[in-house]
């Protein structure tokens, strides 16, 4: 699997972005288009985060290499952080750590600053609009959101339940997106006919309100 970029109206052919021996999955492009996140399965390593620039050389380095899997990456709107994957605990966990395109080989080797923004589990990370909140899914598949704050150091509060999802078989991540205002998700394999006919969507409007009025 090699990296490929395509025009979103279809209007010209896909472009080789990357292509090598090791399978290459991409997880995110920094808002301001300059750096495309993907993840790596090394020969002596499990899963790795890469950073492939989209302008000047276009020469792929890690951002992270380790004996632990890392995977889907996600950059801050800022770009300044990537929150991700990581099961160096023994279990997925999300952590955050600070991007700079001049990332150290010591870095890289997981010896750089972190910090861990969920806690009983935790997959899936996903930045607000305006970087202020992280939203992650639980491992039985609910979301939480997560205060954080980024200056003059990174902070991150308590993780606060917001909603309950149906669980995704077969999916590795993927799952869902946020735009600021709306959460989209996968319909689960083989139910979205039957949820149709079963059951109302229940479209919440302002939730951040209500859940302001309960605290």
């Amino acid at each position: 699997m090699d990296l490929y970029q395509k025009a979103a109206n279809g209007a010209a052919d896909q472009e080789l972005l990357l292509k090598s021996g090791e399978n290459k999955y991409p997880s995110d492009i920094s808002r301001d288009g300059h750096f495309l996140l993907y993840e790596s399965h090394g020969p002596k390593t499990q899963g790795d985060l890469w950073v492939l620039p989209l302008q000047g050389d276009a020469k792929p380095f890690p951002f992270l290499l380790t004996m632990s899997n890392e995977i889907d990456g996600h950059f801050s709107p800022d770009r300044r952080w990537v929150a991700y994957m990581s099961d160096e605990s023994g279990r997925f966990e999300i952590y955050v750590r600070p991007f700079s395109p001049d990332v150290s080989a010591a870095d890289a080797s997981g010896a750089g600053p972190k910090w861990q923004v969920s806690y009983g589990g935790g997959q899936e990370p996903r930045w607000s609009a305006d970087g202020k909140e992280l939203y992650y899914l639980t491992l039985d598949w609910k979301v939480m959101e997560v205060d954080v704050t980024a200056s003059p150091a990174f902070q991150a509060g308590t993780p606060r339940l917001l909603f309950q999802v149906p669980r995704q078989s077969n999916v590795v991540n993927g799952n869902y997106t946020v735009d600021g205002k709306r959460f989209l998700f996968l319909a689960p394999a083989g139910q979205a006919g039957q949820a149709q006919a079963q059951a109302p969507l229940t479209v919440v409007l302002n939730w951040q309100a209500a859940l302001q009025k309960q605290q």
